[in-house]
């Protein structure tokens, strides 16, 4: 009798496999021709994901407060809520109260003293420094000025930059409107929301998403209120460094240097480069060569200094996997993606360990069950 070349069983697997394949081509046809249907949904699905996503994050910052106080017996939850908003709200009064006339003050002197210093500079002395030599710049501002390239590309990004401004300021407006309020109910009914969460999950997955839901909270909420410590020490350790080497608009770049730290890798790059491209300019106070090797001992004391002490419960996450975030959610949710992308790569890594651990229980089970019938059976 002649063997068959392939199995029954095997045959069916191909067939499905191609009908799923084509079904699945099928699917992505028809979704590319409704791609205006398609960019409405996800916009209306950001506008409502933005204001959750930020309601649990602060949230995460908040409730840890309101349950110490309630274990303190300062309640009901409403008492408690009510004194951790009215912190909240009296501290962020106090640093617009003495913080940012600080910082509308060095702004004033800049453009009142160098902006026009550095004006010029580009306008004439750099031909002279050019790192390339007086000639290469002749050739290259010439081309610039026959090609209009300069005042193409600005007729083109400034509408473009406009619009898109006027786009995605209006969701945020909304977002940072509503939040107030949704924080508020969502941080009154905490432990009700979980539960009604918890109560559409099958009962045999309930108390797998409880636990996987736990470990988010406090990965995430960790994350956040090690993240907020160390922007705050960061940035008085440059501001007070800033003002030791004698470098002007000390206060604003120290500032500069804590906010931009809530953006891993690329944030101290960018707060870097303002500081060392002024002193080069301005050649006033500190030389350029100083400020880089200030940002390289301020980088340095962060992360091995600051990190291991206030982060101590950050997940381990490579460089890559966070690099690869902050691309990934900026161009989802612009800004406001590249300032979280760390706290959602923290989450994922999250259900990722969680899928790990509970795939070798379930190995363990099976080899254990396996274990036991063989036992019987000898």
């Amino acid at each position: 009798m002649k063997k068959k070349s392939i199995s029954d069983e095997k045959l069916n697997r191909i067939i499905k496999f191609m009908v799923i394949a084509l079904l699945g081509l099928a699917i992505l046809l028809m979704a590319i021709q409704f791609t205006d249907l398609w960019t409405w949904i996800v916009q209306a699905i950001r506008a409502v994901i933005v204001p959750v996503a930020l309601a649990y994050l602060i949230s995460l910052l908040m409730f840890p407060l309101i349950r110490y106080l309630e274990q303190k017996g300062i309640g009901p939850r409403g008492f408690s809520l009510a004194l951790v908003f009215i912190l909240s709200l009296g501290l962020v009064f106090a640093f617009f109260y003495f913080i940012t006339p600080i910082i509308i003050q060095e702004i004033t002197n800049f453009f009142n003293n160098d902006f026009q210093t550095i004006i010029d500079y580009l306008t004439v002395d750099l031909r002279d420094d050019f790192i390339f030599g007086v000639e290469i710049y002749d050739r290259i501002y010439a081309y610039l000025n026959e090609t209009n390239l300069i005042q193409n590309t600005l007729d083109e990004f400034i509408p473009s930059m406009i619009a898109n401004l006027g786009n995605s300021l209006i969701p945020l407006v909304t977002a940072f409107a509503i939040l107030p309020i949704m924080l508020i109910y969502y941080l009154l009914d905490y432990e009700m929301i979980g539960e009604r969460i918890r109560s559409i999950i099958p009962k045999k997955h309930e108390k797998s998403v409880a636990d996987l839901g736990s470990r988010l909270n406090q990965t995430v909420g960790a994350y956040l209120r090690g993240q907020l410590l160390l922007m705050l020490a960061i940035g008085t350790v440059a501001t007070i460094v800033y003002k030791l080497i004698g470098l002007k608009y000390f206060f604003v770049f120290g500032v500069l240097v804590g906010v931009t730290n809530i953006i891993p890798y690329f944030g101290t790059i960018l707060a870097a480069v303002p500081p060392i491209i002024y002193t080069f300019i301005a050649s006033s106070g500190p030389g350029p060569l100083i400020v880089l090797v200030v940002n390289v001992i301020l980088q340095f004391i962060e992360g091995n200094i600051f990190q291991p002490i206030i982060m101590a419960h950050q997940l381990s996450i490579h460089p890559l996997v966070i690099i690869s975030s902050i691309l990934f959610f900026g161009s989802l949710f612009g800004a406001l993606g590249v300032i979280f992308a760390s706290p959602i790569a923290a989450s994922i890594r999250v259900f990722y360990n969680f899928y790990k651990e509970r795939k070798q229980e379930l190995n363990d089970d099976r080899l254990n069950v396996k274990k036991e019938v063989s036992h019987e059976k000898t």
